[in-house]
């Protein structure tokens, strides 16, 4: 990872070791299995449990990230209110900011389609910086990117370029 790019690392590196069960998804498992672009915010599928949750809380108050939403951090822990938030207000993902910094940016899915649950057989382990994390593989990176509804030119041209690696290491 780039030099720019540093909080993402840190990031990844203090969800590793505060041991929260997260898979990399979006543009930084694009990048992870070898797209070559810029992104800067990190998409997360974390395993819903209440420990798990608290643990990621923990990593965001350290990284000085606060929500996006203006609810207070502890409100994802109540299921009740995350069923509202994708239902009232439509959102799939729940954001993170630090507002030093507008490009340090981490959304975590809120819908079941792309849950932990349902993705954690459709990853594969990446070795980043002597640690290894879980990176939703590339088959479910295409369909999750041809998922995105109005599909953006970024998820386009990461779908090709997803194709082209495939086919690279078919050959």
């Amino acid at each position: 990872m780039h030099r720019e790019r540093d909080y993402l690392l840190e990031i990844l590196q203090e969800l590793v070791r505060n041991n929260v069960d997260f898979i990399v998804c979006g543009g930084v498992a694009a990048v992870l299995h070898g797209v070559e672009r810029l992104t800067m915010d990190l998409d997360l599928s974390l395993k819903m449990s209440g420990d798990n949750l608290k643990a990621f809380l923990q990593v965001m108050k350290k990284e000085e990230m606060i929500p996006r939403a203006p609810i207070p951090a502890e409100s994802i822990l109540d299921p009740d209110i995350r069923r509202a938030i994708v239902e009232g207000k439509g959102a799939l993902v729940f954001t993170f900011i630090d507002t030093n910094n507008p490009f340090k940016q981490v959304d975590f899915f809120l819908t079941e389609d792309n849950g932990y649950e349902q993705l954690v057989d459709d990853t594969t382990s990446i070795t980043v910086d002597d640690m290894t994390i879980k990176v939703v593989s590339v088959d479910k990176l295409i369909e999750m990117k041809y998922a995105v509804d109005p599909i953006r030119d970024k998820d386009k041209r990461d779908i090709l370029e997803l194709e082209r690696l495939k086919e690279l290491n078919r050959g």
